[in-house]
């Protein structure tokens, strides 16, 4: 009876504790946005666009942190949101804090110097790589595959903690980053004695991040029932990850610049990644609708193929037809543009239906030949007046379809 008590009270505490991390979180993002805004510093110099974005992404973190944690105070992937809310809500605060205090108004301000070397430290990422190999590892039990690869998080944490030291001993240059880093003025000397092991220490770091990503493959991989729909859930928010940083690399070509349009296509698309991933966390813990991602992803593939097809024939048509156009009356016409819209209205309902019956034959055999069958049976049905026959059929296609233990039909008599 008293330790059930005690643990009620320790949740109760941790639920605090979490609102609390909320508020710090409130005060530090807006007073950081504030101060951006004051100074004319977008963070890191990258854009208005870029750093609200970041906002709203953060933002999504620690509500879907304090979500999990309040209704499972002990699972660590809702603290790891939190955490990684707060860091980089503080990363928007120093940057403002130091802009001001460095080089808006010089020496007005206490603790600049700190500032600037703990946010240079949170731009390398060193706390952010290891938060990110945590919930890779946890997810979605909270605890990790096997004992063995509990010790990539041991690892994580020395790396972590190796590159810290270099960074304040030995600050290797980065980018756009507008203050002193090297506060110790080791100068020279100590960058190229400890710059070996900064790169062996960012490529251990690379390599725990990658462990821990096999670690939730092997899991998916080896998962049944629900654990396995969770794991969909977030493999497929993590699916836009990748698309949005090439997206990205194709645009950085213009960003010194001008933003275009296209690198802001890939950072939308990262941050989309970024916000499903923990907003798919949130609905895989609570166990909400866990089946509905089988027919998001077949709809996406489905619609994802198609609207890329029509998009390659929408082009394909407007210039040959303005070719042709050209070669026979010398100049273009607005027609060619309505016959291209024509041919897609009239192709949009057979190119669905034959992607989606070749995405069925190819990932969703079982579903595809169930459907198949059934529809076999539902034609034939409308010619079968024996009781026994269609009796006997009907077991045949229970059987094909759903593949049960055993089988028996039973008919009310008159």
């Amino acid at each position: 009876m008293e330790s059930s008590k005690n643990t009620i009270l320790s949740d109760r505490i941790l639920g605090w504790l979490a609102w609390f991390l909320v508020g710090v979180f409130v005060i530090l993002l807006t007073s950081g946005l504030a101060l951006q805004v004051v100074t004319q510093s977008p963070l890191y110099g990258v854009g208005w666009l870029a750093t609200i974005l970041e906002a709203a992404v953060v933002c999504v973190f620690v509500v879907v942190g304090v979500l999990i944690v309040s209704r499972h105070t002990r699972h660590p992937v809702g603290w790891i949101w939190i955490c990684l809310s707060i860091f980089t809500a503080q990363d928007h605060f120093a940057w403002g804090y130091a802009y001001y205090g460095y080089i808006v108004h010089p020496g007005s301000l206490p603790g600049v110097n700190v500032l600037i070397v703990w946010l240079y430290l949170q731009v390398r990422s060193t706390l952010g790589l290891l938060l990110i190999t945590l919930l890779l590892l946890l997810f979605p039990t909270g605890r990790p595959l096997s004992h063995r690869w509990g010790l990539v998080a041991w690892i994580a944490l020395g790396v972590v903690s190796i590159a810290t030291l270099i960074s304040v001993v030995a600050p290797v240059p980065f980018g756009y980053f507008p203050f002193p880093t090297d506060l110790l003025v080791t100068g020279e000397p100590a960058r190229a004695a400890l710059g070996p092991l900064w790169v062996i220490s960012s490529l251990a770091a690379t390599l725990c991040i990658l462990a821990a990503a096999l670690s939730l493959l092997i899991r998916l991989r080896r998962a049944q029932g629900v654990e396995r729909q969770q794991l969909k859930w977030v493999a497929y928010a993590a699916a836009f990850l990748p698309f949005g940083l090439i997206i990205m690399n194709l645009g950085e070509s213009r960003l010194d610049a001008d933003l275009s349009w296209v690198w802001f296509l890939g950072l939308g698309l990262v941050f989309i990644g970024f916000s499903g991933i923990a907003l798919a966390s949130a609905i895989a813990i609570f166990r909400y609708r866990l089946w509905d991602i089988d027919i998001i992803i077949r709809r996406t593939l489905v619609y994802g193929a198609l609207t890329a097809t029509l998009a390659v024939v929408y082009l394909a048509s407007i210039v040959l037809l303005q070719g042709l156009f050209v070669a026979v009356s010398g100049q273009q016409s607005a027609v060619a543009v309505v016959i291209s819209t024509l041919v897609i209205a009239a192709l949009f309902t057979p190119l669905r239906r034959r992607i989606q019956n070749d995405i069925d034959r190819r990932f969703y055999r079982k579903k595809y030949d169930a459907e198949k069958v059934v529809a076999v049976f539902s034609a034939g049905l409308r010619e079968e007046v024996d009781i026994e026959q269609l009796s006997e059929r009907l077991l045949a296609v229970v059987e094909e379809t759903l593949q049960p233990e055993s089988l028996s039909l039973w008919l009310k008599e008159e």
